[in-house]
């Protein structure tokens, strides 16, 4: 029997497929991850109520590959595609633990920090996951932002709108770096980006973070091995190079080391087969 070709990838499939499953994996892997409230976990399920609407019209749907296209349609077609998927389907429990990881881990980091009603964040690399809207609505704050690509950010707008509540401000990094400057930004989150970004481009941003944030939620990807590691990941020799002429370099080490650790305890608690992750690039977290 000749092999079923994969299936194409559009710009949108990974973004919204990550929204779409992390919300029964926040169920399923409820016991191992940070507590979600249950007034953001209705938002994730409105926002996916409302993010399969937009991305079902004609000028979002042509951003859409082959995979997102199924993802849209085995939805449509049954309330349980999503659950199903995040229980049997290949790879995606693993993925979507991640994402239930990253948003809960995202959460808790801006819960512990929002201790005043002018509190103000970003979400940098947001995708389309709603985690800026929903913190934003649950703890009716005036300043969210997120810094995205132009397509993805209006189809962000136009689901928060869709929504109701809080809708956050789509900004460039450049306007987020002159709103840091001038200390109107507390928080920086950026999950699931900066792997993406040049590794010269990832120090030169992480040493403006640490010197221009109160609080940052980083992930990056590192890897023990330097012969296997990615052209963006980050090894012994370039994570030296971080470290050079930053003032917190032993707070950054140390709360880098106590969230990777969680986070793969907590990894490895809800899916003790899948240990092979850890030969790989793998995420660590540096907090402040």
């Amino acid at each position: 029997m000749p092999k079923s070709k994969p299936l194409t990838f559009g710009l949108m499939d990974i973004p919204m497929s990550c929204s779409m499953f992390m919300e029964p994996a926040l169920k399923r892997f409820k016991r191992y991850i940070a507590p979600v409230s249950p007034t953001i976990t209705e938002y994730v399920h409105e926002w996916n109520c409302a993010l399969l609407d937009v991305m079902s019209t004609s000028d979002a749907k042509r951003y859409l590959g082959q995979m997102g296209q199924k993802v849209i349609k085995g939805t449509l077609r049954s309330s349980e595609f999503a659950s199903r998927c995040v229980e049997w389907a290949d790879d995606v429990p693993m993925q979507s633990l991640h994402y239930a990881i990253r948003f809960s881990e995202s959460v808790k980091f801006l819960a512990e920090r929002a201790t005043k009603p002018e509190f103000s964040f970003v979400d940098f690399g947001a995708g389309l996951s709603p985690l800026t809207a929903a913190f934003q609505t649950a703890y009716n704050l005036d300043d969210a932002y997120y810094i995205d690509i132009p397509e993805i950010m209006d189809v962000y707008d136009r689901v928060a709108r869709l929504v109701g509540g809080r809708v956050p401000n789509p900004i460039t990094w450049e306007q987020s770096r002159d709103l840091a400057t001038s200390h109107k930004l507390d928080a920086i989150v950026a999950m699931g980006v900066f792997h993406y970004i040049d590794i010269d481009e990832q120090i030169k941003r992480m040493r403006f973070i640490n010197k221009n944030y109160p609080y940052y939620l980083i992930e990056v990807k590192y890897n023990h091995n330097p012969d296997a590691a990615g052209p963006n990941t980050f090894e012994s020799r370039r994570w030296n190079r971080l470290k050079m002429d930053d003032a917190d370099v032993q707070t950054i080490e140390t709360t880098l080391i106590k969230n990777s650790l969680r986070y793969l305890r907590n990894f490895i608690s809800a899916m003790p087969g899948k240990r092979y992750f850890l030969e790989n690039d793998r995420s660590v977290f540096l907090s402040r």
